[in-house]
């Protein structure tokens, strides 16, 4: 991509909100901070949206999706379907399973930069089940038109109602209305979540449609929290954190098409702008452009921050089966555990079931026997909504994560009714050393690591990973280490950590922003083993200084056992890269009475 002068940038941006191309949404009202851990966002006034309609790029419809008559039975179409917001023509295939119907159809939604083509080996399944099964590539992906507007709630998720109402106008296809689900894996398990706002629609044709379940797969709830967490899980808007660097400039590169039929950029002006923005300015919740990037992705792109979901929707209790990686390090535990609690509280007993193993993007490794007994649980759940019978009641399913030298077992995977019974206690380890300065370096070259965009399209497709992740920069001058058994931890015996562990320092910060992030490590015999990690970001505004904090920093959890005789390595730093953006902004750290609290079980 071609980097763009600040000032021309400024321009661009400036210019994005005024220029969609169709009418302003009504702003949505969220919220500023949850109230609790546990419960979903109060009122926050968002700005407007920003996207593109395709206009220029919208396509023809050629050839069209048409199901034949007296063929339908075990047959494949393929064609164009026509969004209704902006006549953009998506690339779309709907596939029949055998039999006589109407067919209960399953819309499976690919992963970033995938296409109707992706997952072929899950709709292969659904369609062994007796699923009708449409697949089609997003706005700017595939051979689809348009440009990508990231799952935008105006665009791509109108898209989707869109597609499902073309195939159930047309009798030929022989599909049953009333018998919707919706799933797909990261981009696709977005998708799958922001269903929910309008689970019941109608079609052109005047037919009501009935989405009754979704399986989000290793998606994002709070996309902004996921691209820059600032430790804050359910405030992501109440200071913004540094940049998951190597993997936005992953899927970024990863979604670049390059087309000579589609001779035009899938990336509308406004996106790549922001790219380009984020990587080159620090986070600054006083800048307008940063603002904007703010209201785009948490208040039209992210499922936690809409209020019509909190508001009206959720009450339709419609059925959800989650899937999230304790190792996934775009897409962690957080994302998957906020609306678990927060759908429980709003409708005590909500029919979600929740799955958290070693599954999604890296560091995940996806291991086929891990993929498919997560299929096998999800088979009989969406049976039950599709076909009908006994609903199964909600579970979690929490499954112990091994090196990847280690294959799945399934009788390491626990079963839960409430997420308060996964750890039975904490263990804290306290260091009283003197204390230690951490020194910003502002001047530290960022590397220009990003994740292979085959990585990540695997990923996105749930394939196996079994290479190594960079390993985080080391800076002499901005960096604390140490060290716990786990046998002290665990009071004999190994340890078995069982949720979130948390880190809390007391901190004197000089400086009004600074980014504190932490890894914890196992040390065995000659290896280490990443468990988990964390960031924590504070900003005081332009010259306000942050001064004396007590400073606690959530780590993203996981469920992991360290044999007794290993040692706990705590690390510290303002840097994480290429993991993170390290903070340009200057700061000094004296970090002391360093606490480690680990969830065991």
């Amino acid at each position: 991509m071609q980097r763009l002068g600040l000032i021309s940038l400024f321009s661009l941006l400036v210019g994005c909100q005024s220029d969609q191309l169709g009418p302003r949404p009504r702003a949505p009202h969220v919220a500023a901070a949850a109230a609790s851990d546990e419960g979903p966002p109060s009122e926050y006034p968002f700005g407007g949206d920003t996207y593109r309609y395709s206009g220029a790029f919208a396509g023809t419809p050629a050839p069209p999706l048409m199901c034949q008559p007296g063929t339908t039975s075990g047959a494949t179409y393929d064609g164009f379907l026509v969004a209704e917001v902006d006549n953009t023509s998506l690339d779309a295939r709907l596939q029949i399973p055998g039999g006589t119907g109407p067919f209960p159809l399953v819309a499976l939604i690919h992963g970033y930069a995938g296409s109707k083509t992706s997952s072929g080996d899950i709709a292969s399944q659904l369609l062994a089940e007796g699923y009708a099964v449409l697949r089609y590539s997003t706005r700017g992906f595939g051979e689809s038109w348009g440009q990508v507007n990231l799952a935008d709630v105006n665009l791509e998720i109108a898209d989707l109602r869109s597609m499902i109402g073309h195939v159930m106008d047309d009798a030929n296809c022989n599909l049953d209305p009333a018998k919707v689900a919706v799933t797909g894996a990261s981009y696709g398990g977005g998708h799958s979540w922001l269903a929910l706002l309008q689970p019941t629609f109608e079609t052109p044709s005047h037919t009501i449609v009935h989405i009754v379940a979704v399986a989000p797969i290793a998606p994002w709830t709070d996309l902004f929290y996921s691209l820059l967490p600032n430790g804050r899980t359910n405030a992501s808007i109440d200071g913004f954190g540094g940049l998951k660097l190597s993997f936005v400039n992953g899927l970024y590169a990863s979604g670049i098409r390059d087309d000579a039929a589609r001779p035009y950029p899938n990336y509308p002006d406004y996106f790549a702008a922001w790219h380009a923005w984020i990587n080159v300015t620090e986070p600054n919740a006083s800048d307008p452009l940063w603002l904007q990037i703010r209201d785009g992705i948490a208040g039209y792109r992210s499922i936690y921050w809409q209020q019509e979901f909190w508001n009206n929707a959720v009450h339709n209790r419609i059925p959800i089966f989650q899937v999230q990686g304790f190792t996934d390090d775009l897409f962690p535990l957080p994302e998957a555990k906020r609306m678990l609690l927060a759908l429980n509280q709003v409708e005590p007993g909500y029919p979600i079931t929740s799955y958290f193993g070693d599954i999604g993007h890296p560091r995940a490794r996806n291991k086929p026997a891990e993929v498919d007994y997560v299929l096998s649980l999800i088979k009989p759940w969406l049976a039950a909504y599709l076909k009908g019978g006994t609903p199964p009641a909600p579970k979690i399913y929490l499954a112990l994560t091994r090196p990847s030298s280690e294959g799945f077992v399934r009788s390491n995977v626990l079963v839960l009714d409430d997420w308060n019974q996964f750890s039975t206690s904490t263990a804290s380890k306290t260091w009283e050393d003197e204390p230690r300065p951490l020194v910003n370096p502002i001047t530290f070259a960022q590397s220009g690591i990003t994740w292979d965009p085959l990585v990540m399209e695997g990923s996105e497709e749930l394939k196996p990973y079994v290479e190594n992740p960079p390993p985080s920069a080391l800076v002499s001058t901005s960096y604390a280490s140490y060290k716990v058994k786990a046998k002290q931890l665990s009071g004999g015996g190994d340890l078995t950590i069982a949720g979130q562990p948390t880190v809390t320092l007391d901190g004197f910060v000089t400086g009004h922003r600074v980014q504190l992030n932490v890894r914890l490590i196992e040390e065995a015999a000659g290896v280490e083993y990443l468990i988990t990690r964390g960031t924590y970001t504070i900003d005081a505004g332009v010259g306000v200084e942050i001064g004396q904090r007590r400073i606690v920093i959530p780590t993203y959890g996981n469920y992991w056992r360290v044999p007794e005789s290993h040692k706990i390595r705590l690390e510290i730093s303002n840097v994480d890269s290429p993991y993170l953006t390290p903070s340009r902004e200057p700061s000094t750290t004296i970090i002391s009475r360093v606490r480690l609290d680990v969830p065991i079980r």
